[in-house]
């Protein structure tokens, strides 16, 4: 899970990086971070991890939601 987290991230802001408009922004906002996003999708997976790895993957997936949501506010500035 570690993994996919982490390949996640780097997508995503490899995605962010070149999003050239805020209609592309809010796409891949939706895409990752959405209900339905692939973030969201990964966290309902850890009820299947041992109990000791649910707080490390939790709070790497918490980090990683706010460093994708910091990217996604400092792109959409680059772009205004």
């Amino acid at each position: 899970m570690r993994q996919g987290l982490e390949e996640l991230r780097r997508k995503a802001i490899q995605d962010i990086q070149t999003a050239k408009d805020s209609e592309a922004l809010n796409q891949i906002r939706v895409k990752v971070l959405g209900k339905k996003g692939s973030l969201t999708t990964i966290l309902r997976g850890m009820g299947a991890l041992a109990p000791e790895e649910r707080p490390v993957i939790g709070e790497l997936a918490n980090r990683i939601r706010e460093e994708l949501e910091s990217a996604l506010e400092e792109q959409s500035r680059v772009i205004a």
